[in-house]
């Protein structure tokens, strides 16, 4: 009796504990940890390298973390396929005494219980289809993980170029004349917006993180351009498995049209125990039963034929979905193709032309004036360009990954 006196004592316990004070104590708790948050401006500054940040994001970041839980609780989901088939075992106890018995001392003769084992093997003709959809889920949750690698590492890339390219940009326009009080407060509330973004993609807010510059990856437009002629494995992995999980319940309905075939292996007293008077094991062939049933369902209501062509049109639209993103990812590719052929042509021009400039001989200081005002103009235009690319860069890394 002393496992039940401590289950009464524990609710008793529970139920004794208010709601306002459970909330009192967790308001309590919140308070503090606001307490103890630092401002942006009071935290340290901590640089880690390019590899640091993507350890960081996979350890740390909260959509990251998200995905990784998706796979387990899938790969759990597969594994229950199987374990499904593993025997049940069950406990039942039953009490039973008058109220004036209560006084007396308690004692087995007053205890009925049971041991009962059960042995269910799932509709055989859907043990195929379990076995595929949870396997397929799986799949799916791992190549999900892959994706949201590839948009928060686009994300990471984009804010850290951008952050760069402002403060060259601020260092360009600081030559030839100091920033005014507006474009400094504005400067100072895109630093603070930078280091909250880069904690939250990092997962980590106990610093302000700088990524060291050297060690990002450069993106090579030659590579990238090789890779836009054809979709990334990945992208098309990602557009075949929402075909499939489309066709998976078409068919699902289908099996509604089979007959249902169950088995079971059951014993109702593999131990037992009443009122003192027998107690023991008592699992032989005449104690467990084995149950075996067939049946079939005309659909006559036409419930399953409607489900079956709801999921036969919803595939065909699906498939309609898959070409016009297919259209579209091409069409954005070629867009993307072009506009950086062009934009890389004309920097390359532009550095040209500044390199020219710079080592021409000047007839004159007025010359040599111009030439310098023309230089400081195309630099200023050259970062304003790359700035713009940056969309077009990160565009390219969710397409086909860092590389």
């Amino acid at each position: 009796m002393r496992y039940p006196a401590l289950l009464l004592i524990s609710l008793f316990g529970l139920q004794s504990c208010s709601l306002n004070e459970r909330l009192a104590a967790t308001s309590s708790e919140l308070e503090q940890q606001y307490a103890d948050i630092h401002l942006w401006e009071s935290l340290p500054l901590r640089t880690i390298s390019w590899n640091q940040a993507l350890a960081m994001i996979k350890r740390n970041n909260a959509d990251y973390t998200r995905m990784q839980m998706n796979i387990e609780k899938a790969e759990r989901s597969e594994l229950s396929v199987y374990t499904d088939l593993i025997p049940g075992v069950s406990y039942y106890a039953y009490f039973n005494s008058s109220l004036r018995d209560l006084t007396n001392a308690v004692n087995s003769d007053r205890l009925d219980q049971n041991v009962n084992v059960s042995f269910s093997i799932p509709t055989l003709t859907q043990v195929p289809y379990r076995v595929y959809a949870a396997k397929a889920q799986t799949y799916s949750a791992i190549k999900a993980l892959e994706g949201k690698e590839r948009e928060l590492i686009a994300a990471l890339y984009t804010l850290q170029r951008n952050h760069e390219l402002d403060q060259r940009i601020e260092a360009h326009k600081k030559n030839r004349q100091e920033p005014q009080q507006e474009e400094q407060y504005l400067l100072k509330t895109k630093g603070d917006t930078h280091w909250m973004q880069v904690a939250t993609l990092l997962g980590d807010y106990s610093a302000r993180w700088r990524i060291l510059p050297s060690s990002i990856p450069k993106f090579q437009w030659s590579r990238y351009r090789e890779l836009t002629s054809k979709l990334d494995p990945l992208i098309v992995c990602q557009l075949a498995l929402q075909l499939e999980s489309s066709r998976l319940m078409q068919y699902q309905v289908a099996l509604n049209y089979l007959p249902t075939i169950n088995t079971s292996l059951y014993s109702p007293s593999l131990f037992s125990s009443s009122g003192g008077t027998y107690t023991g094991t008592f699992l032989d062939m005449d104690d467990t039963k084995l149950n075996l049933s067939l049946s079939y369902t005309l659909d006559t209501r036409l419930r399953s034929w409607n489900n079956y062509q709801d999921s036969k049109a919803e595939f065909k639209l699906r498939q309609k979905e898959t070409t016009a993103r297919l259209i579209e990812l091409k069409q954005k590719l070629s867009t993307l193709r072009a506009s950086l052929d062009e934009y890389y042509a004309w920097r390359g021009y532009m550095n040209k032309r500044i390199g020219h400039l710079t080592n021409a001989p000047a007839a004159s200081a007025a010359e040599f004036l111009e030439n310098e005002k023309s230089v400081f103009s195309m630099q200023q235009e050259l970062l304003s360009q790359e700035k713009s690319a940056i969309e077009s860069e990160a565009a390219l890394i969710l397409q086909y990954g860092l590389r």
